[in-house]
């Protein structure tokens, strides 16, 4: 009797043959080959997950195991540790909830005054930098920018990186620079021409035949 009971609790797990959050995370949906779990109230949701309101929606094996399952096997300290991340996911397009943690970088650390072991997702570090709370404050750092390619020219088998706020134009540069090169190698010559009269000029120091 205890097995046909089971045995109906879990068709009714699996009757939807759907996937409510397909598309998030970049998973692939199975619920063709293995339907898909309607979350019960019963299901404890990880806290990281909990804005997703997953219960009652339908899952496919591979969600359910990464939303709910896989996200049951993080430590508390995997969460993160950001001060608006209850703020910021909320606010999250849906699907695009970040679950994964990193390292929080060392100058939110220092400005938040957290430990070096604080831990952050990617969603709250986008966020973090374009806040305006933050951004104005003197004392919070912005990430060091990166390089565009497009600013880097390469000229005589060097790269340099062209900023806006010079004050002449790259063929005026590229002028400078040959000016440059043709100014080592006329050092060059001389240095060259220097060694070569030393070496034939006779030694002061040797006995005259």
């Amino acid at each position: 009797m205890s097995r046909d009971i089971v045995s109906n609790d879990n068709k009714r797990k699996r009757k939807a043959q759907h996937c409510d959050v397909e598309g998030m995370g970049e998973v692939i949906c199975d619920y063709e080959q293995h339907g898909a779990t309607i979350v019960s109230n019963r299901v404890t949701i990880p806290e990281a997950n909990k804005q997703l309101n997953l219960v009652g929606k339908a899952l496919c094996r591979k969600h359910y195991n990464k939303l709910i399952v896989n996200a049951k096997k993080s430590t508390e300290g995997s969460v993160c540790s950001h001060p608006k991340h209850e703020i910021y996911a909320s606010t999250a397009r849906p699907g695009k909830t970040e679950t994964k943690v990193r390292k929080m970088p060392e100058r939110l650390v220092k400005y938040f005054e957290l430990p070096h072991t604080a831990l952050m997702c990617r969603h709250c570090l986008y966020k973090s930098d374009n806040d305006p709370e933050y951004v104005d404050s003197p004392n919070y750092l912005l990430p060091i920018e990166k390089l565009s390619n497009e600013n880097i020219r390469k000229f005589q088998g060097r790269s340099y990186v062209l900023r806006s706020d010079i004050i002449y134009s790259e063929s005026q540069f590229q002028e400078l620079e040959s000016a440059y090169h043709d100014v080592c190698a006329e050092l060059d010559e001389t240095r060259l021409g220097m060694s070569t009269a030393l070496y034939l000029s006779p030694d002061i120091n040797s006995p005259l035949k």
